[in-house]
């Protein structure tokens, strides 16, 4: 096994020009370490707000990111139980660094080097007939939009629900738990080829917000909407609410187009608006539950794949195709 490997590095951040692909040590394996072999590096939105320096914690620099790693388990400290050379895995790795050749995944509590603790990571031994790259599309997306849809707004069944970003990674998912509860779905997308996609996962509704006025056109249907999951942000923070049914929640847990304030005594019904931060139930049974439907669906005949492979050194023009959602789904680096 190599001393050296590849790996992307931020030295400022700013534009996704600013990741550089670098040489560097592999990682020193710990006591409590699975080091893994990545074959595929997930990027999540998270990824481009703590290259910009936007992200609601400090981006520490310099800056190995990657959360999401699969790939095979290349060794195991001393103390590892649970895992051998030769496992397919899947991983979040709290601490980053899966834009790598290898990443180190600690199994429990350490010491990072701001001095703050650090969490374990989440491995996940993968079934043989799920592919790294479906894997990828599950790991985090499937289990946070199992929190979002279950735990958070405890979505009835036939509830119709309204949902933004619809062909990404976590709006994809979102569909696909909406179609498994029989929910009347609204898809936002900007084109015809998101449409489709879309429509294929269960959306009832696929309605182009690049061309058509939103709110008009939801109230064309008839009837409001129970749930937005709105990942968006920007203006529709505000227009959402017109669509909503009495009662009615937005769940707020993205702002791809910006953050904006919100009205609230504009508001001429009762609404319920949720923020959602994840790691407030990474410790609850809630995330267990979402890990072991995640588990359930990797034995589903149908899984979803990767929407873009990007090279290692490519991880710039992967965080630009995130940015202008130049993609269905995920987008995955390839070491």
């Amino acid at each position: 096994m190599a001393e050296s490997m590849r790996a992307i590095r931020l030295d400022e951040t700013g534009p996704p020009a600013n990741l550089r692909c670098i040489e560097t040590d592999r990682p020193v394996l710990a006591p409590d370490g699975v080091l893994i072999r990545v074959a595929y590096a997930g990027i999540i939105y998270a990824d481009a707000e703590a290259r910009r320096g936007t992200y609601y914690r400090k981006t520490t620099l310099p800056w190995f990111p990657g959360r999401e790693a699969a790939g095979i388990v290349a060794a195991i400290g001393s103390a590892v139980t649970g895992f051998k050379p030769g496992d397919r895995v899947a991983a979040l790795v709290m601490g980053g660094g899966c834009y790598a050749e290898y990443v180190q995944a600690r199994t429990a509590p350490h010491q990072l080097p701001s001095g703050s603790e650090g969490a374990p990571s989440d491995i996940i031994a993968l079934p043989d007939g799920v592919s790294f790259t479906r894997a990828l599309v599950y790991l985090v997306n499937f289990r946070l939009a199992h929190i979002l849809f279950h735990a958070w707004a405890r979505t009835p069944p036939h509830a119709r629900i309204m949902v933004h970003g619809a062909a990404g990674g976590m709006g994809a998912m979102l569909l696909q738990l909406a179609a498994q509860q029989g929910c009347e779905t609204i898809a936002m997308v900007r084109n015809e080829m998101e449409a489709d996609f879309c429509r294929r996962l269960g959306a009832a509704h696929a309605i182009d917000a690049s061309q058509h006025d939103y709110v008009a056109a939801i109230e064309a249907l008839g009837g409001g909407v129970h749930f937005s999951f709105n990942g968006v942000g920007g203006d529709t923070i505000n227009r959402d609410p017109l669509l909503l049914a009495p009662f009615g929640e937005l769940i707020c847990y993205g702002y791809v187009a910006g953050k904006q304030p919100i009205d609230f005594f504009a508001l001429d019904r009762t609404l319920s608006i949720k923020s959602f931060n994840a790691d407030n139930f990474l410790k609850t049974p809630h995330f267990a539950a979402a890990t072991a439907a995640m588990r359930e669906q990797f034995h589903r005949a149908a899984l979803l794949d990767a929407g873009r492979i990007f090279p290692l050194p490519q991880a710039a023009e992967a965080h630009e195709a995130l940015e202008s959602g130049d993609f269905l789904g995920k987008i995955v680096l390839q070491p």
